[in-house]
């Protein structure tokens, strides 16, 4: 009777081992795998960032009960707080390279099925305890904690775990455009009495630090419609994603130009009155809204945009360029916050500093809905345009082609790819956008063809 109790004790105490680490494992990593894995770092930044559970408290209990909670990350993240990824893109594959990837395919099971990223599918439930079989534990109470058998509590779960990444953008941009926009309404409608331009630009700078910090790690934290167009262009991020940033940021500045607007509603009042104008033409306009000074050639306003959104998007490529020299762990978002103060410091008097889409867009669209009037988009020749939107676009291009073009090696950006896999990556955009919109579609067959005869 007590060799059956010692096996059964042997046997639960084994499941339990298998589904969880215990707190010595998790807090005290071997310390043979430590140096084994080491490598010399010769770098001014500082080492590699520590094991993501080092030092974190875990109750033996917690894994099966939240499943979610450490599943292994295999999709990219194009982020602003981490170095970005390295990604293998179509133009640099040649044709046989994708040939053999499908053969490769075909050989394993199940090869012809619809198969998605790690990232996008439902996190499995933990193995079960052997206590879970216990009839005691079904009970209703038992249940309630429990996950389903897709490791989701309940209906938002399920919600939340397929648009994770547009609601940690639309929350880092709320959360960035309403500290920043805030601190701009503080200023003016006070007249200068609680702050100054060298204390918004700051204000700026640590608003989207701080907004970078909270969705860098779902999201990656782009929080502006130019980096994020940048990041697809010259570094593989997804196409379709892109669309999905950009909608996600343009409603986090809507929303943060709201939550501004109403909380600084009896300030903005208040300045209007005391200045007898209307509140779109108030002091208040300065904080909301962007555009070019009185005196300011349109053509210098637009490149006061473009430097400025070229100098921004190029040093974040800088700074996740891990053949550079990236900063320490958790250090990109700070940089890039003392960045950001900068820019509005040095170039922000001209044309309010932009150099982000989503600023100008949402609390100009907010403003109208306020009542300020229609003209609020057709001004300075329709600037909302060619302004944040074109000059900031066309910007950011150009500084990652720039940095590119100088420094970076890696066989993400079009820059580096070989000549005539860069033709036939184009030639492929070509006959793809010709399959989509219908048209001219025999004119491309064999985009290998089209190639060797480009080249003759």
């Amino acid at each position: 009777m007590e060799a059956e109790d010692s096996s059964q004790l042997h046997e639960v105490n084994d499941v339990q081992s298998h589904n969880c680490q215990s707190d010595e494992t998790i807090q005290q990593p071997s310390q043979d795998a430590t140096i084994s894995n080491a490598t010399p770092q010769c770098s001014l930044t500082g080492s590699k960032a520590p094991p993501p559970y080092q030092g974190v408290y875990l109750h033996p209990d917690y894994m099966h009960y939240n499943p979610q909670y450490g599943q292994p990350q295999n999709a990219p993240v194009w982020s602003l707080a981490q170095p970005l990824p390295h990604v293998m893109r179509s133009g640099m594959m040649s044709r046989e390279d994708q040939d053999q990837d499908t053969e490769a395919a075909a050989k394993r099971p199940n090869a012809h099925q619809d198969q998605s990223p790690a990232a996008d599918e439902p996190p499995t439930e933990h193995p079960p305890h052997n206590d879970d079989l216990n009839p005691e534990k079904d009970t209703p109470e038992a249940r309630v904690a429990k996950p389903d058998e897709r490791g989701f509590f309940n209906k938002w779960g399920e919600i939340r775990h397929k648009f994770r990444e547009p609601l940690a953008e639309w929350l880092g941009t709320t959360i960035a455009m309403t500290l920043g926009l805030c601190a701009g309404l503080q200023t003016y409608t006070s007249q200068n009495q609680a702050g100054s331009f060298p204390s918004l630009a700051p204000a700026w700078g640590f608003a989207f630090m701080i907004a970078i910090y909270m969705a860098g790690g779902v999201s990656g934290g782009h929080l502006n419609p130019a980096i994020t167009i940048s990041m697809a262009v010259w570094r593989g991020f997804p196409a379709k994603k892109c669309m999905v940033y950009v909608a996600a940021q343009i409603v986090g500045g809507i929303t943060a130009g709201g939550i501004a607007y109403a909380l600084y509603h009896d300030a903005i009042v208040e300045s209007s009155v005391s200045n007898h104008v209307a509140q779109s033409e108030s002091l208040a306009r300065q904080a909301l809204l962007t555009a070019p000074k009185a005196f300011v050639h349109p053509v210098t306003a637009f490149f006061n945009e473009f430097v400025g959104t070229a100098i921004l998007v190029g040093t974040i490529m800088a700074l996740g360029d891990d053949t550079n020299a990236p900063p320490g762990a958790g250090m990109q978002a700070f940089i890039l916050g003392i960045l950001i103060g900068v820019l509005v410091l040095a170039l922000g008097y001209n044309t309010g500093g932009c150099f982000n889409c989503a600023r100008d867009f949402g609390p100009r669209l907010v403003a109208l809905m306020a009542g300020w009037g229609g003209q609020l988009f057709r001004e300075n020749h329709a600037w909302w345009i060619w302004g944040p939107w074109a000059a900031d676009i066309t910007g950011g291009l150009c500084g990652t082609f720039i940095y590119d073009l100088a420094i970076f090696t890696g066989s993400e950006s079009p820059i580096n790819y070989p000549r005539r896999r860069r033709k036939r990556a184009l030639l492929i955009k070509e006959k793809n956008l010709m399959r989509k919109f219908r048209f001219g579609r025999r004119k491309i067959r064999d985009v290998e063809r089209a190639v060797w005869e480009v080249e003759q």
